[in-house]
């Protein structure tokens, strides 16, 4: 399947590894950089400055990593999807890697669900009671401020095996919970820091598909 002209293009791409501690904006910049050593026909905005507009779904925080991220941008002309793959490829880091390119079929605002992957150090069977609590109140921070939050009915398909969690929480535009925050609740809870997490986000959802 090729582009079509002047028409969005959704590239589907993992960020990991040492990419977990690229800031949003270095982000940007960097696959901006990429795009521009690949010499595709990617569009530029009009006017006395151009530049290429590329738009990124949900910015992951730092030190966090994503397995299926998703970014748009547009193709001028008809270029073979699995080229424009390839291409990306071989210009960006090593732990940057396009996994798809596609045609959109779904808008920024249609996302409601990120699923994670969590490794942890602290005791599984703590974490694993405070889940099973009717109650899991913690502080988010928003621009707008500070305001309690129920994590416990925002928390769907919730799995504990060893030290690794999966679970799924809201996610989009309007309202965005950070698994960080169930960690938040149990030094809380225990009185007992969490000194190493490791944080994926595995997949994103419009209702209840993957996000295309």
């Amino acid at each position: 399947m090729c582009a079509v002209p002047s028409v969005n293009t959704r590239a589907f791409f993992s960020k990991t590894g040492r990419a977990k501690y690229i800031s949003h904006l270095d982000l940007s910049s960097t696959v901006i950089r990429a795009m521009k050593r690949t010499k595709l026909p990617i569009w530029q905005t009009e006017g006395f400055n151009p530049r290429t507009y590329v738009t990124f779904m949900l910015p992951l925080s730092l030190g966090q990593e994503g397995e299926h991220e998703a970014m748009d941008f547009r193709l001028t002309e008809d270029v073979p999807f699995d080229e424009v793959k390839e291409r990306l490829n071989a210009a960006l880091p090593p732990d940057i890697r396009v996994t798809e390119v596609t045609v959109p079929k779904d808008k920024n605002t249609d996302i409601t669900a990120a699923r994670w992957r969590i490794d942890f150090t602290c005791d599984p069977d703590k974490l694993r009671r405070l889940c099973e609590k009717e109650q899991i109140n913690v502080e988010k921070r928003t621009k707008k401020g500070v305001s309690t939050v129920d994590l416990k009915p925002l928390m769907t398909d919730v799995e504990i095996a060893g030290n690794q969690l999966m679970l799924t929480l809201p996610a989009g535009n309007s309202f965005n919970i950070n698994p960080a925050l169930l960690f938040e609740a149990y030094t809380a809870e225990y009185g007992e820091q969490v000194k190493r997490l490791r944080i994926v986000r595995t997949n994103i959802y419009s209702g209840e598909r993957e996000f295309e």
